[in-house]
């Protein structure tokens, strides 16, 4: 092969990597999602709390459960990171999620009038984005490490992100 046939194809596994590597994210957000609307729902639907409250209680705790998830199935992390600053960073950029959450669930509920609970899935998928992002960036060893589910030696396909039953 050429050196440019190689590099396509180092370039190829690196964006199927990427994909699988994003797909898995958005499962285990899916599992986030799931904790935190549900808990937003029945915060805002049974107990009467006010939309942007009960929010900021659900995204809070489900932000913790999608940093241990991620970890875990997601991104590999730096063998040499300080956990505690890690995530003290993470929960730095989570209150900007935060932020950009409730605003985005503040403009659509009392700016455009759509219900909260229809608001609050328009402002999820603005975040998923800056979450996805930001957690790469944070957890992730320097550029060009891979997520050790896909790594050649350990079993799996990349086509399945390297997991296996």
């Amino acid at each position: 092969m050429t050196a440019r046939a190689d590099s396509t194809i180092s370039g190829e596994g690196r964006l199927r990597r990427l994909f699988w590597q994003f797909a898995r994210f958005l499962v285990v957000g899916l599992v986030s999602f799931a904790f935190d609307y549900g808990l937003f729902f029945i915060l805002f639907q049974y107990f009467g709390v006010q939309y942007i409250v009960a929010s900021t209680i659900s995204f809070s705790l489900s932000l913790v459960l999608n940093y241990f998830l991620t970890l875990k199935f997601v991104f590999e992390a730096k063998p040499d990171r300080n956990v505690v600053a890690e995530f003290a960073i993470y929960i730095g950029l989570n209150i900007i999620a935060l932020g950009l959450n409730q605003l985005i669930l503040f403009a659509t509920v009392d700016g455009l009038g759509i219900d909260p609970l229809v608001g609050k899935l328009i402002a999820t998928a603005v975040v998923l984005v800056y979450n996805f992002i930001s957690r790469k960036l944070l957890i992730e060893r320097s550029r060009g490490a891979r997520p050790a589910a896909v790594r050649d030696d350990e079993s799996g396909s990349p086509e399945t992100g390297g997991i296996t039953s």
